[in-house]
């Protein structure tokens, strides 16, 4: 089913646990021309990045990483910027904690790859959607603003062929 999706020029989310990663990246792979998109950072959980006192994160951020690379790997494959608000920590939080896995989907999947989701209402576990938006421009300010602009805007529009 997941090769016809290819066949019909479909493309199919990924929306998997961080330690399921892997075998994402061997579907994507058994299944070239199908377009797959790696939601939520691949789960990502900010505090595996920068521990926070009393909360424990979702998973392991060496293991994440590795994994996530197997699925960037893959040119079939595109990330979804979205949802690690959701899993920020309790109460008040800066922009920074979320960068370290941001940047890591920005480097790993490259400016052409990956995709802005805004995850309403889900984010609202974490803040705010102006909140989330504000941190993911704060975040991304230092990349170029042809790169922002794809992030935000143009990769969508072509990889979900709007335009």
């Amino acid at each position: 089913s997941m090769k016809l999706l290819g066949g019909l020029s479909m493309s199919f989310d990924l929306c998997m646990r961080p330690t399921e990663l892997a075998d994402g990246a061997k579907l994507a792979k058994r299944c070239p021309d199908t377009r797959f998109v790696v939601d939520h950072c691949g789960n990502a959980d900010p505090k595996a990045f920068m521990p926070v006192s009393g909360e424990k994160p979702t998973h392991e951020a060496e293991q994440w990483k590795r994994d996530l690379g197997k699925l960037a790997k893959q040119s079939n494959v595109i990330c979804k910027i979205s949802g690690i608000i959701a899993r920020a920590p309790s109460g008040e939080w800066k922009s920074g904690i979320l960068a370290p896995a941001i940047d890591f989907c920005l480097d790993e999947f490259g400016p052409d790859r990956v995709v802005f989701g805004g995850d309403w209402p889900v984010c609202l576990l974490g803040g705010s959607y102006q909140r989330w938006v504000t941190s993911l421009k704060e975040v991304i300010s230092n990349r170029t603003e042809t790169d922002q602009r794809k992030l935000l805007h143009d990769n969508a529009e072509k990889f979900y062929r709007l335009g």
